[in-house]
């Protein structure tokens, strides 16, 4: 099959043919349909990320699945089918509390093992969900990136009452402002910088009442100015940029709640003084459970998000050059590869 394979460490990948892995007894086999390109697997191609090598990369995919393991019970070949990245064990403290993403033993497809960067990849069928027969492939590789937006949303607790700011209007930002929405938020902002231009007018059409330009506009003051000084109930930050932290806690409320979906690669300080006597709340998340992904199919398969305009190019999987061209330089927002194209 034809994969893409990050053979070493530095810059790079190599584009060739591998043989098609087998399933073990507890896993099925994927024809891949759809595979999008995350944040995650840029630092990968750059070879910022360390990873075992060789690995293929991708974990964002929808297929069919070609063939079942001798214990696979509740699906069978033909299924269409959207997998997790997520593998836990099942039988630690944090799997068994529901907490699968915090798994002592978990590790993540297309990072850890290998991925969907090709034609066929082996999933284990307790990562599995069933896609709606009124879903498509594309809609189903975006799962893993909403599941992840999903779960710091949820966990802001969002009211009816609330004004909620997402800072960073990426993949992640705008299902995060399509969630809040979903649950109910009175008013929205989203906030981004110079290149933001094309996502900050597409979050607009999503539904956001504000967007803010932070290189134009301090967005303390901007959303002092929109909220009468009453400040934000709920800020989700979506960056992953260490220096933003400090922005998103003074644009709360006393009382209001921040919630970290990005990921962090530099330490930041927080004014904990502040904090205590504001009596903020900060909460992080990672990845998600089975129960938030399976949510979020409900959500796209019962009409209630409309995700198809954060697709912006796709591209046959032996393109995969020209796609991460556009991803590297932050001229796309969701990028989905068609493996048998």
């Amino acid at each position: 099959m034809l994969a893409v394979v990050k053979e070493k460490p530095g810059f790079g990948f190599t584009l060739k043919e591998v043989d098609i892995p087998e399933p073990k007894s507890d896993e099925v086999l994927v024809k891949v349909k759809s595979v999008g390109i995350c944040g995650t697997d840029i630092p990968i191609f750059k070879g910022i990320r360390k990873v075992d090598y060789p690995l293929i990369p991708g974990h964002e995919f929808s297929g069919i699945i070609e063939k079942i393991g001798e214990d696979v019970r509740n699906f069978n070949v033909g299924d269409r089918v959207v997998p997790g990245l997520v593998v836990h064990c099942g039988c630690c403290r944090y799997c068994k509390m529901g907490l699968e993403s915090l798994c002592d033993q978990l590790y993540e497809i297309g990072i850890h093992v290998d991925g969907a960067f090709a034609e066929y990849v082996v999933a284990p069928e307790k990562t599995l969900h069933r896609l709606p027969d009124n879903m498509t492939f594309d809609q189903g590789a975006l799962i893993d990136p909403i599941a992840s937006a999903y779960r710091p949303v949820r966990k802001a607790a969002i009211r009816s009452s609330d004004v909620v700011v997402i800072y960073g209007p990426g993949p992640i930002g705008l299902y995060a402002l399509l969630i809040a929405r979903a649950e109910g938020a009175r008013k929205l902002v989203v906030v981004g910088t110079n290149g933001d231009e094309d996502r900050l007018a597409l979050a607009k059409t999503m539904g956001a009442d504000l967007t803010i330009n932070a290189m134009a506009q301090d967005p303390v003051s901007g959303i002092h100015e929109f909220t009468n000084g009453a400040m934000a109930d709920v800020v989700i930050e979506a960056t992953g940029v260490a220096a933003v932290v400090e922005t998103c806690l003074k644009s709360l409320r006393k009382g209001g709640r921040l919630s970290l979906a990005g990921i962090f690669h530099k330490e930041t300080t927080v004014a904990l003084g502040d904090l205590v006597r504001r009596e903020l709340n900060i909460r992080g998340s990672i990845c998600y459970t089975w129960l938030d992904f399976q949510a979020c199919i409900n959500l796209v398969a019962d009409g209630r998000m409309n995700v198809d305009p954060t697709v912006t190019h796709k591209f046959p999987l032996h393109d995969i050059d020209k796609a991460l061209a556009l991803a590297f330089e932050r001229k796309s927002i969701k990028i989905i590869l068609h493996p048998e194209d």
